[in-house]
């Protein structure tokens, strides 16, 4: 922002400020002792903004600088839209766990709501029956000791079911607590902007593509990663990632539709995504993340 001039005190300011607006130039007029103060936001504009106010000086009652009203009024009446949907959208973010009732967000409490279920269920005496019906890889064919059956299989015989269920098994505490906080935080604020059943599809695609990338990485990559016992995979991290990258795109390319992220919480979306890559919290299904990070970005970018 650059201020270009001044204007004498028994001036009307908002006819220049209206003329610039209506011109495509956004203008700050403040009060000055002997006048007002001209100030241009965009310095791409200084130049014509400084040759349109040294006009507007030399002949102030030229019909021109009024013309251009009805078109400022337009410009203002569309930023105090776009400003009110960012309000709502904004304040629905920041009280998360008030606002927006379950009838608002209905697929993001359910999928929160069996994640939890599951894991209570893995927990307790039904623990290898959860694990084994759910997850992308099936060791009923052989004995634990030996590389699992491929959960392909089943998936080829019918139990479609596994091409998504693996995202509800999670393996800790915290590793069920996190990936729920962050499912509410972003499934919330695209539910109530973008509808319940489009957020639904978010979660089934991202959710088949990201289990199926880790799956594709542990077998061609990783084969017997844990010395041929037992292990599976699973966590809503990959529908979480798929889900930022959304609304990370959906900020940067569509910032009307009010739907974003703050860089803060870019920061540590990205950070921990990196952190997992390098082994320094355990076996994470880092495939999973990037696919599912890569699927959101692309949905973003097209304004799914």
């Amino acid at each position: 922002m650059r201020q270009i001039g001044e204007l004498p005190k028994d001036a009307d300011p908002r006819v220049l400020e209206d003329h610039l607006l209506g011109l495509g130039m956004k203008s700050r007029i403040d009060r000055r002792p002997d006048g007002w103060a001209v100030w241009i936001i965009d310095e791409d504009h200084v130049d014509r903004a400084r040759k349109e106010l040294e006009a507007y000086l030399a002949a102030p009652d030229d019909p021109k600088f009024r013309a251009t009203a009805p078109t400022a009024r337009e410009v203002r009446k569309k930023q105090a839209r776009l400003d009110r949907e960012f309000q709502k959208n904004y304040r629905y973010a920041s009280n998360l766990w008030a606002a927006p009732t379950f009838r608002r967000r209905p697929v993001t409490v359910i999928v929160v709501a069996i994640a939890a279920v599951v894991f209570v269920l893995q927990h307790s005496s039904h623990a290898v029956e959860t694990v084994l019906s759910l997850g992308y890889f099936d060791w009923r064919n052989g004995p634990p000791d030996v590389r699992p059956q491929l959960g392909l299989t089943d998936i080829w015989n019918g139990q479609v079911w596994r091409l998504v269920t693996p995202i509800f098994l999670h393996f800790s505490p915290l590793h069920v607590f996190f990936n729920c906080y962050w499912t509410m935080i972003l499934g919330t604020g695209i539910e109530t902007r973008r509808g319940s059943w489009k957020l639904l599809a978010m979660i089934i695609g991202s959710a088949i593509l990201s289990n199926f990338a880790e799956y594709e990485y542990m077998e061609r990559l990783h084969e017997n990663p844990l010395g041929g016992k037992f292990y599976t995979f699973g966590g809503l991290s990959g529908v979480n990632y798929a889900l930022f990258g959304y609304v990370w795109m959906m900020g940067e390319n569509h910032p009307e539709e009010g739907i974003r992220i703050d860089s803060n919480n870019t920061v540590i979306m990205l950070g921990w995504l990196v952190l997992c890559m390098t082994g320094a919290v355990g076996n994470v299904a880092n495939a999973a993340h990037l696919a599912g990070l890569a699927v959101g970005m692309a949905m973003g970018m097209l304004r799914f």
